[in-house]
């Protein structure tokens, strides 16, 4: 049976090559001697090339990196001007133009069998169509998304609507790869592969034929641990966008008032200029990291408090660790409902985010036992569902996509 080439290409975001196992699948092809190829930009380089993975920094893949907002901007206007900055960020007609050049050409020199993109790497989705390619999306079920349920988010809905065609239109393009209702959204008719469980997703009104469900396995085995003396509660806001020292604060505190231990995550952005010194004069005899390693650290959590990140939502489940979300942008928020809705936390906008609410909400998750043991089912369904390995076997067996 011939190998194949799978060109992987995603944003040069850490967060992005995660998606609950992204990198990880790209990982196990190579290792069943699929011959693999990663392009993105520079800043994830290293990471890739660690797992040992061959790496082509590109450019662009349509992401536009856009300077941090001041500081002392207020909350409101914040998130006012949240959605028009995300459309800048990912669907900019001359950054697409841009990043499709150098990509076509390392499809020419290359000739990839398939091309495999994650849900926002978009110059994937553009050469795909171009190039005639097969195309994988690894991260997003395809299916029929909820609908805006106000009229902010359907105008929101029809600025990124509009801003699509004008990239179809740069590019010459027809957007095969694409859906645009209710929200432009890369879609494969091949494949998605997705490392959560299919009644995850309660909140899509369909899902499609040609998704793929895989949950996930743990890489520390489950052991039974000692009683620890404090509860041990994860903060983080993920690795890029964590730009927000109140988050960090006010979940710390809270923590501390209910006699927990919080281990704050502050990630390393170039995106939170200041944010070590706010949370450091704030809690100055608190350690601070930016980086842990999930497999060694979930085991040991009571709890962790997050932004509703694919990546650490995944982990909480895989590890069966109960969640507080506080989704800051995106898909976030469907992340927020779906914890709710599985029972395995609770949630709550940054603007809620009072003292009180804090304390209130991780008491709750703290000393409810339901939490624990909702949580403890839905990672034996992760493990039942399978994980990246699964995948990967599953994709060379079938010759799919």
């Amino acid at each position: 049976m011939r190998t194949r080439r799978w060109l992987f290409v995603s944003v040069p975001l850490w967060g992005h090559l995660d998606y609950g196992g992204y990198l990880d699948l790209a990982v196990a092809l190579a290792g069943r001697g699929e011959r693999v190829l990663w392009a993105s930009g520079p800043p994830v380089q290293e990471a890739v090339v660690r797992r040992g993975l061959p790496f082509v920094p590109l450019p662009s893949v349509g992401w536009r990196w856009l300077p941090p907002l001041p500081s002392e901007l207020p909350p409101a206007e914040r998130a006012r001007q949240r959605p028009e900055r995300a459309l800048a960020a990912w669907l900019h007609p001359e950054e697409h133009a841009r990043a499709l050049r150098p990509l076509g050409s390392l499809i020419e020199a290359w000739r990839p069998d398939i091309l495999v993109a994650e849900p926002f790497a978009g110059a994937a989705a553009w050469a795909a169509e171009r190039y005639d390619l097969p195309l994988l999306v690894v991260g997003f079920p395809a299916g029929r998304w909820p609908a805006p349920a106000t009229a902010e988010a359907q105008a929101e809905g029809e600025a990124a609507r509009a801003q699509l065609a004008r990239v179809a239109d740069r590019l010459g393009l027809t957007g095969r790869y694409w859906r645009s209702d209710p929200f432009p959204q890369i879609i494969s008719p091949c494949a998605h592969i997705v490392f959560f469980p299919a009644n995850w997703f309660v909140d899509l009104e369909r899902l499609d034929s040609q998704n793929r469900f895989f949950g996930g396995r743990r890489r520390v085995p489950a052991s039974a641990s000692a009683p620890r003396p404090h509860p041990c509660v994860l903060i983080t806001l993920g690795s890029t966008f964590t730009g927000d020292p109140a988050f960090f604060i006010g979940a710390a505190r809270a923590v501390q008032a209910l006699g927990g231990q919080p281990i704050p995550v502050l990630g390393r952005s170039p995106f939170a200029p200041g944010l070590q010194e706010a949370v450091r004069r704030a809690l100055p005899d608190l350690p601070l990291r930016d980086w842990v390693d999930y497999a060694a650290t979930f085991p040991e959590l009571d709890l962790v408090i997050h932004h509703g990140g694919m990546g650490t939502t995944h982990t909480a489940l895989v590890y069966g660790v109960p969640q507080l979300v506080v989704p800051h942008a995106g898909e976030q928020h469907l992340q927020a409902r779906r914890v709710e809705a599985a029972g395995v936390g609770l949630s709550m906008r940054p603007a809620e985010a009072t003292p009180r609410r804090w304390r209130e909400r991780i008491a709750a998750l703290l000393k409810e036992p339901i939490f624990q043991e909702r949580a403890r089912m839905w990672a034996q369904r992760m493990e039942a569902a399978g994980g990246v390995e699964e995948a990967a076997a599953q994709l060379i067996e079938s010759r799919a996509p």
